[in-house]
């Protein structure tokens, strides 16, 4: 065995082999947008795509267009990223470097009856089209990666021999391949399986240093083999975030092992990765969200649940908050059934970055489904509420080609449809001006209060741009009069006039007022009943959407029968108030939810 080193490398192939089996087709900005995020997680190699029939792998029928886009081209072009391709053959090889590709990974399996499911050939037949590659790729000085599958047993042809393994990977190796993975792609390793095959083929020659373990969960083995195989020798690993993936051609078999698992389990052990846990983390949590999948990550899933624990409980009052998480240019703040987010880029007047919008939009749906929570409060530090999207060099996606300005779109609406979808009271207090998507942040939300030196300009149209995603927000909550003159003018709206046209509840004159408003404003909240304020919030959206009509109806009718149902707010309120009692709803949910522990 190999002297053993204090790192390993992780090569993340959820883009490639995460996606290939998920049925939904998943749109292309997404699929490189979460290159991105595993990127800012510390990876250093992910496989991008595969260059597949589309009848086969429809999911990956997009590869082109993922290798043409304006930020996969700028990574490929950075020497301490690795991002491969995989290849079937030399016309996806010469497909691949046709659009950018600087290395490819070829494939084979060890039994005949993957071999024929997988790429309607033999096991030799696969191997020369592999080593026609190999040969073509080093004539151009371009790196090639082997994968080797069924490397235990084959869904057709059963237990697969260890004499079948060595010879696939000798081959791929005399082949010019710089690596070997070894794929356990139905699940069924264990880590005396690994142990043996290993020992076996450095009996017969081969380095470990040449090797890297692909191992999928099926049987839950999955982080125990890559433990076995790393005191083998193995430096190198696969997985994919969240457990993505599975095989097409292997029924049954479940997904990569985790990279979260890894990341976590090598960390604990002192083992390098380079990765940044929490990012990767919520990349997990990200991705799962997107495909409406259960996170197969057990430490992702832990980490994740610990990290919104650190919210501290509910039953400190309005006026104490404690601080829960500082990241990402965001603060959290709890007190009481409260959450309060503080945007915390006051050198940057607070300008969103693709960061602190994702971060926003998952704070705000985690916080929808938490009954723990019934208001929810944005606001500011520094002198600027928030000057909207990121412009800054480097950063902003503005003329940075289709799929950028796609990826931006999504983010920005899906923030914004997330706190007016939101059921809790949202409340918006403006510390300073907002410009831009700064003013669709706080007119998304349903309360505003503001200090007298705060002003809102929907400023888009100086830079040739015009309010697009929060144009729906501000002409309902303004009028389509007042908003238009507002947009073709440019103009920064004083408080005063805001709070004339009832736009915002309260000016302050300055943020330790505004701060002594937002607590009077929760005071006066805690009268209210939340399940009230969703039902009431319903109502006033079915009015905007469908006034008069028959969804209005509907809805109405709807939200009657929920508040007159027996055990709902609605009865215990009627009770309280037939008692001479005032309820304080805040007192009453928390000893609720103390009485479910």
């Amino acid at each position: 065995m190999e002297t053993p080193s204090p790192s390993v490398r992780i090569v993340e192939v959820g883009p490639r082999d995460g996606l290939q089996n998920i049925p939904d087709l998943i749109a292309t900005t997404k699929k490189i947008e979460l290159v991105l995020r595993l990127e800012k997680a510390g990876l250093r190699t992910i496989e991008l795509t595969s260059i597949v029939s589309p009848r086969k792998v429809p999911q990956l029928s997009d590869c082109r267009q993922v290798l043409q886009d304006s930020s996969v081209r700028q990574r490929l072009k950075n020497p301490r990223l690795r991002l491969p391709v995989l290849v079937p053959n030399i016309k996806g090889y010469d497909i691949a470097l046709e659009n950018g590709a600087k290395e490819v990974s070829v494939f084979v399996s060890a039994t005949e009856g993957f071999s024929q499911a997988n790429i309607n050939c033999t096991v030799e037949q696969g191997i020369q089209r592999a080593q026609e590659v190999a040969s073509t790729a080093a004539q151009a000085k371009v790196p090639v990666r082997g994968y080797v599958s069924c490397i235990f047993a084959d869904p057709y042809d059963g237990p697969t021999s260890p004499a079948a393994v060595l010879h696939c990977v000798r081959a791929l190796l005399d082949a010019g391949c710089y690596e070997i993975s070894l794929g356990d792609t139905l699940g069924v390793g264990s880590p005396a399986k690994v142990h043996s095959l290993i020992e076996y083929l450095v009996n017969n020659g081969i380095s470990t240093t040449k090797l890297a373990g692909h191992f999928h969960d099926t049987y839950g083995q999955a982080v125990a083999n890559v433990w076995e195989a790393y005191k083998s020798g193995l430096r190198v690993f696969d997985s994919s975030v969240a457990g993505l993936g599975g095989c097409p051609f292997a029924p049954g078999a479940k997904g990569n092992v985790a990279t979260e698992d890894l990341a976590y389990m090598f960390q604990d052990a002192g083992v390098e990765t380079g990765i940044d846990i929490p990012r990767l983390v919520e990349t997990g949590v990200w991705v799962s969200r997107l495909l409406s999948r259960t996170n197969a990550s057990r430490a992702g899933t832990a980490l994740a649940i610990k990290a919104r624990s650190r919210l501290p409980s509910k039953a400190t009052p309005s006026s104490r908050w404690v601080l829960a998480i500082d990241a990402n240019g965001l603060q959290l703040y709890r007190a009481g059934l409260n959450l309060k987010v503080v945007l915390n880029r006051p050198r940057n007047g607070n300008a969103l970055t693709e960061s602190m919008i994702s971060e926003l939009t998952a704070v705000v749906a985690s916080a929808s489904t938490d009954s723990a929570i019934s208001r929810i409060i944005i606001t500011g530090k520094g002198k600027y509420f928030c000057t909207g999207m990121d412009l800054g060099k480097g950063s902003s996606p503005v003329a940075q080609g289709e799929s950028a300005s796609e990826a931006q779109f999504e983010r920005l609406t899906e923030l914004f449809e997330a706190i007016d979808q939101c059921p809790k009271v949202t409340i918006a207090c403006l510390n300073g001006p907002a410009f831009g998507g700064g003013v669709g942040l706080a007119f998304a939300c349903d309360v505003r209060l503001c200090v007298s030196t705060a002003t809102v300009t929907l400023s888009e149209g100086k830079l040739g741009l015009c309010p697009a995603t929060i144009s729906k927000y501000v002409i309902r909550e303004w009028g389509m009069a007042f908003a238009r003159e507002a947009m073709l003018s440019a103009q920064p709206i004083g408080p005063e006039q805001l709070k004339s046209l009832g736009l915002v509840a309260d000016v302050a004159k300055d943020p330790e007022e505004l701060e002594r408003c937002l607590e009077e404003l929760l005071m006066r909240l805690r009268a209210v009943s939340p399940d009230a304020s969703r039902m009431s919030k319903e109502l006033v959206r079915l009015a905007w959407n469908d006034a008069g009509g028959e969804k209005q109806a509907t809805g109405v009718k709807c939200l009657f029968d929920e508040m007159m149902k027996p055990g709902g707010d609605g009865a215990h309120g009627v009770c309280e108030f037939q008692s001479g009692r005032r309820v304080d709803w805040d007192t009453y949910y928390d000893k609720c939810s103390k009485s479910k522990l």
